[in-house]
């Protein structure tokens, strides 16, 4: 089939990248010849990939010996991975001491390349008959969940606008805050406990609080975050567990910190 063949020489093209960039990374600097003999293709098909790579930032081209290395969009790709991976190194523990002090699911959520969804990487289940939906793995919109909130609390007003559009979130419950002037002073109130908070604003039933943890740089790399059946989530335990949540969050600052200027 025709559509079937399209997608075979997709991929094909896709691997064939993909052995490239493998390829730079290991040899620093490669010709056209060296690529096409590495690839077994014709060396029309090398150059082809080569450029595509240089055009896009993946690739630069030596001019005094023709060869090529990595581009910068690689070691942009590789510092985003970077963050991510530095605050798992060590989330662990914290995720499972809180979830024993509070009783309730914990996990860590990272705002994702786009900055409009955040990404649960881990999370630890709490030990009860009626507990919240597991939601490793899933991607949230950041208006209407406590850890996208948390990340929106490092925003200013023009970042806010240039992400979210002014009167057109969308609306999962009755509960979610639609308009940006709205969430605004929802964030407001927020950025004075040092928290973020969501009661059914994504699915109604499941609530979520949490706090910001940050790189050595002073960048959001996360947020902690607790979650929940909405009956639980009572004033009283809010209060609660606020002041756990914020004592984790403050001793993981400290610990990732210390681990950045100790590597420096």
């Amino acid at each position: 089939m025709p559509e079937a063949g399209h997608r075979t020489s997709i991929l094909k093209s896709v691997d064939r990248t993909l052995d490239v960039l493998e390829l730079l990374s290991k040899k620093g600097l490669v010709g056209v010849i060296e690529v096409a003999d590495a690839l077994k293709v014709a060396n029309s098909t090398a150059h082809r990939i080569l450029t595509t790579l240089e055009k896009k930032g993946f690739a630069v081209q030596d001019s005094k010996t023709s060869k090529y290395a990595l581009g910068h969009m690689v070691f942009y790709l590789a510092r985003s991975v970077i963050h991510m991976i530095e605050p798992m190194k060590y989330v662990r523990p914290y995720l499972d001491e809180l979830r024993d002090n509070i009783g309730e699911n914990v996990a860590f959520g990272i705002v994702n390349p786009s900055k409009d969804k955040m990404l649960i990487l881990a999370e630890t289940v709490a030990d009860k008959v009626v507990i919240a939906k597991p939601i490793l793995f899933e991607h949230f919109p950041v208006h209407a969940c406590a850890c996208g909130k948390a990340y929106l609390l490092t925003l200013n007003d023009q970042q806010l606008k240039a992400l979210l559009p002014k009167n057109r979130l969308t609306r999962f419950t009755k509960h979610t805050y639609t308009s940006l002037p709205m969430l605004k002073k929802q964030l407001a109130k927020f950025r004075a406990l040092r928290y973020t908070l969501s009661r059914d604003e994504f699915s109604v039933g499941l609530s979520t609080m949490a706090s910001s943890i940050y790189d050595i740089e002073d960048q959001f790399a996360g947020a902690i975050i607790v979650a929940g059946p909405t009956f639980r989530f009572t004033d009283k335990n809010i209060k609660s567990w606020a002041k756990l949540l914020l004592q984790t969050t403050a001793r993981m600052n400290l610990e990732l910190k210390a681990r950045g200027g100790g590597s420096a």
